[in-house]
């Protein structure tokens, strides 16, 4: 009976997402900041990693920055009970004069 009730309860940590937007109109993603593996301690309250250099990221600027789990990275932390607690990054840069192209 437990078993069935964890399952379930880790396959909803599994859909949190927290979006943090600049208030520019998104660009284009940075090159190696698509779903980016993040490590995080503690059920993720502790940061694995120096913070991003966002100004070296984007030189123009943000727009968005999206922090997710996923299947995987929910699975990493529960056979470590969550002392590891990795996530997905995304990071997208504001956009640019030559963007106006690109389709959402």
């Amino acid at each position: 009976m437990r078993a069935p009730a964890l399952i379930a309860a880790l396959s909803c940590l599994s859909c949190a997402a927290t979006t943090v937007r600049s208030g520019e109109a998104p660009g284009r993603t940075a090159a190696g900041y698509e779903e980016r593996w993040h490590p995080g301690f503690l059920f993720g309250t502790v940061p694995g990693r120096d913070r991003y250099d966002l100004s070296r990221v984007c030189p123009n600027g943000w727009a968005e920055i999206r922090v997710e789990a996923d299947p995987f990275t929910v699975f990493a932390g529960a056979i470590t009970l969550f002392v590891y607690s990795p996530s997905r990054v995304t990071v997208v840069c504001a956009r640019q004069a030559g963007d106006e192209n690109l389709a959402f």
